[in-house]
């Protein structure tokens, strides 16, 4: 039994957690001074044993989680969160939490009402035969777990059951997997052989590090064809436009003069498709059969088209970044500049997600320094030709 004031990581708020007969309550109470007020009204009620559970208060007027989650959506999702996350939160309670909670009062959601969902969908997910959509359960965990959060903050509930998803539900971390550099050739290859419209959206999402909807959004005028580079500035995800993924994933991308041929072969043939077809050149830079942006779905096909082709094994689409990364550590590019090319905020985040490439790229420590010194000699030899 005992009272404790505190604020939870990331909210300005204070808070009280009441711990009584086995049971946590959080109140949400406002500043540290009336917390700490609070604290006290709070010790003397449960030494005069006249203390009432917050569920004795919302008794007469439960709100269920299906309410619960529409007011979220209209006064938090709407309101704050960006068009793709909004659809992302929306998605996951229309189709995974209202399904098991909807009916039920918030005060009656527990730790354990949290496991018999997560069982529920497990099950769901090995009747269907994708055992890949086991990695979307702790998603829906964390959507539960933020919902309840709002719900606190609004003293509609006073415990959160979905917080540390992770001694729920785990799934096995992945890894990430990429294309070695012997690889990538031959991947490009199938790609142009097998979907050869695919072929500039791949080629440059493997040497640019691109996420695929930073890709599909990309516009004609986020090249740089002078410079050499482009810039990320929007994302698609499932049609919808937005901002990229976080602030520093607004940057600059510099490009080959090898990328930058490609682009513009890709320009001259939409050009001239929409000449034929009487239509003006596509905003974007990748563009389908009909002028309009790629389809993700469609893309994603056209790289299992390519690895099939090249008799490679499967990786995610999303892995020609962790392709990008481990090309460009393993040729000696420093880090922070990876970094930055992928949009991430430090290289602390880049070393996280990418941990698993250092080994290779140590691997390849003694070809960089043998190509570099060859390399040398060469052109040093050449410089003693020009000037003898």
């Amino acid at each position: 039994m005992g009272v404790k004031v505190l604020r939870p990581s990331g909210r300005k708020d204070w808070y009280i957690q009441v711990c009584e007969a086995g049971q946590r309550y959080l109140r949400h109470v406002g500043t540290r001074e009336a917390a700490f007020a609070a604290k006290k009204e709070i010790e003397a009620s449960l030494a005069a044993g006249t203390f009432r559970k917050p569920e004795e208060k919302e008794a007469a007027n439960p709100i269920t989680f299906r309410e619960a989650a529409e007011r979220w959506q209209q006064e938090h999702v709407e309101l704050r969160l960006k068009p793709s996350t909004k659809r992302f939160y929306g998605d996951i309670i229309k189709n995974h939490l209202n399904p098991f909670f909807g009916d039920m009062p918030l005060a009656e959601i527990t730790r354990r009402t949290v496991k018999e969902a997560v069982a529920f969908w497990t099950e769901r997910v090995q009747a269907s035969g994708k055992r890949r959509g086991e990695r979307s359960i702790p998603n829906y965990l964390r959507t539960g777990g933020a919902l309840l959060s709002w719900a606190i903050e609004e003293e509609l509930a006073t415990v959160n059951p979905f917080l540390k998803p992770g001694k729920v539900f785990k799934v096995d971390k992945y890894q990430g997997d990429y294309l070695r550099p012997e690889e990538v050739d031959p991947y490009l290859e199938g790609v142009k052989k097998k979907a050869p419209m695919y072929y500039p959206i791949l080629r440059t999402m493997t040497y640019a590090g691109l996420r695929l909807g930073e890709a599909i959004a990309l516009r004609w005028e986020n090249i740089d064809w002078n410079g050499k580079f482009l810039t990320v500035q929007e994302s698609s995800w499932k049609g919808i436009l937005g901002t990229p993924k976080t602030e520093s994933s607004i940057r600059r991308v510099d490009l080959s003069p090898e990328a930058i041929e490609v682009l513009q072969q890709n320009r001259k043939a939409l050009a001239a498709q929409a000449l034929k077809a009487g239509r003006p050149l596509p905003e974007t830079v990748f563009a389908n059969s009909a002028g309009g942006p790629m389809d993700s779905s469609n893309v994603r096909g056209a790289h299992e088209a390519g690895l099939k082709a090249a008799g490679l094994r499967h990786i995610r689409i999303h892995d020609l970044r962790g392709t990008y990364t481990s090309l460009a550590v393993s040729a000696g590019v420093p880090i922070y500049f990876v970094s930055k090319s992928l949009g991430h905020s430090d290289t602390a985040t880049t070393e996280k997600h990418y941990a698993s490439l250092a080994p290779v790229a140590a691997r390849e420590t003694p070809n960089i320094l043998e190509r570099f010194v060859r390399n040398a000699t060469v052109q040093n030899a050449n410089q003693v030709r020009t000037d003898g």
